[in-house]
């Protein structure tokens, strides 16, 4: 019995332990960087001549002076040098280990007491979920960035990084001695060391998981670099302190991040949209991503979610909050090429952001060039007559328009609402306007939205042949069918004023 209550205690222990960790309270941007950065370290390197060769990185593992830091930096030196964010400095440096497949080293230093930050479980973190990369990188100290996880991979997937072993990717831009700094979950969590990047990328860059790591900080023993008493920085370069913009410290060589072989192309032909909130609709996104004039020029084809597509687009809105997420993922070989997240009022902002974050991945996951990413789209003479005359006039549209389709976007007014109302309105019976079901019969699309605590509806027409805004307002009221009325009689006025209500005989 005794055995079974314990058993049970420690059972709920572990639960305990776990909900904790997992339900730990997210930090500001500006806090993750207070409790992270000083446990970064600035390593100044040389080849032995005394002069500095170059500024990396590293992360303080243990209070006893032991730094983890990429391979790459310290390989083939001489002399090293690390310094804290409080000040001291540390000529004496020793090499304890080092692991060349993952490209993490640990380094020793006479010191006790110092700041060492809490690790993350690498295997519970998820993909989309924010991080923070503080090093010092472009010659600026203590620097952090920010951006989403990408993916948890094995390094296997990555072109010229190996096999054996697995890698975080993720989005938080990376600069030139930023190797070997540290990446950290949104509850400054020690999640992995910087290591690398592919520059044909967005933002492509990699991490070590820091819990595979952390034997390497229990090795005995060490091999000495020679004093790096001599290794001084430029006076601009205060310790301690972030030099501003335009000083000599940002001329200093940095390491870079070790850059990964140009991966071969995805072979993509077929691309689908999956909205996971009903503040979006994937039709809408699908219309943006045309608008982009780019997405054309990749050769790419729509299709249908349920069916198998070379990438899968799935997006989706944060409750209670403005941040709009994306990810794609490569289905073929279900790989996660990209996450991230735009903020938007509504959809009529987030749509466009949106596409210009996915199809700048989509053309770097297929390596469009990029003087063509950049290009605006062309179209010919005939192309630009038709689009004239088939809606770019929103007031020969309107004139013209024979059926309206409405939709709403915000759960506090259901479309029928305003479909009722304006069925009612005279107006629309002299101009021989139906309210019609399917959208692609239309002529004109009525797009209604809500921003998020407020009490404006905001209303958009929509060439449904183009895509071209029309005419947008906004009305103010409380509810849905005090809405409904409201909106239709505006959008009557903004028709009426193109297009006069035919004289009875």
């Amino acid at each position: 019995m005794r055995k079974l209550m314990l058993t049970g205690f420690l059972a709920f222990v572990s639960l305990y332990r776990a909900n904790a960790q997992t339900t730990a309270p997210a930090l500001s941007g500006e806090q993750v960087v207070y409790h992270v950065s000083p446990a970064v370290v600035l390593i100044l390197v040389s080849t032995g001549n005394g002069q500095v060769s170059a500024i990396g990185s590293g992360l303080i593992v243990r209070p006893d002076g032991i730094v983890l830091t990429a391979n790459h930096v310290v390989k083939g030196m001489r002399e090293v040098q690390v310094r804290l964010k409080n000040g001291d400095v540390y000529d004496r440096v020793e090499l304890i280990a080092a692991d060349e497949r993952r490209d993490v080293a640990a380094l020793r230093i006479p010191a006790s007491g110092l700041p060492v930050l809490p690790a993350a479980n690498s295997a519970e973190v998820r993909a989309g979920s924010p991080v923070y990369a503080v090093s010092n990188g472009d010659g600026l100290p203590w620097t952090a960035s920010s951006g989403v996880l990408s993916a948890a991979r094995l390094a296997d997937e990555v072109p010229g990084a190996g096999s054996g072993y697995r890698l975080l990717q993720f989005t938080a831009p990376l600069s030139p001695g930023s190797s070997g700094g540290v990446l950290v979950d949104a509850q400054a969590r020690a999640l992995g060391i910087v290591v690398g990047s592919v520059t044909t990328g967005q933002n492509v860059n990699f991490a070590v998981p820091v819990d595979s790591v952390a034997g390497l900080a229990a090795a005995s023993g060490g091999t000495p670099f020679a004093s790096g008493s001599r290794l001084q920085l430029p006076s601009a370069f205060p310790v301690g302190n972030v030099p501003g913009p335009g000083t000599a410290a940002r001329n200093l060589p940095q390491i870079p991040a070790r850059e990964l072989p140009r991966p071969e192309p995805l072979q993509l032909r077929t691309v689908s949209v999956h909205s996971k909130t009903i503040y979006i609709r994937r039709e809408r996104l699908e219309d943006d991503l045309h608008k982009t004039g780019m997405f054309p020029r990749l050769g790419l084809q729509f299709v249908d979610y349920g069916q198998t597509a070379d990438v899968a687009i799935t997006v989706d809105r944060l409750a209670m909050t403005f941040d709009w997420t994306y990810t794609l993922v490569y289905q073929p070989k279900s790989l996660t090429l990209t996450s991230g997240t735009i903020e938007a009022t509504d959809e009529f902002d987030a749509g466009p952001k949106l596409a210009a974050a996915i199809v700048q991945q989509l053309a770097a996951s297929v390596q469009f060039p990029r003087e063509q990413v950049d290009k605006p789209a062309r179209t010919s003479a005939a192309n630009e007559t038709a689009i004239r005359e088939s809606g770019n006039d929103p007031a020969g549209t309107l004139r013209s328009a024979r059926s309206i389709f409405v939709e709403s976007h915000t759960i506090w007014m259901k479309g029928n609402l305003l479909q009722d109302a304006l069925y009612v309105r005279p107006e629309m019976r002299e101009w021989g306007i139906r309210i019609v079901d399917d959208r692609n019969e239309a002529d004109i699309y009525i797009d209604v939205t809500r921003p998020f605590l407020t009490y404006d509806w905001i209303f958009k027409m929509i060439d449904q042949k183009t895509g071209a805004v029309l005419a947008t307002d906004k009305v103010t009221a409380i509810d849905g069918p005090a809405a409904a009325q409201r909106l239709a009689i505006d959008i009557v006025n903004q028709i009426r004023s193109v297009r006069p209500v035919p004289e009875k005989l």
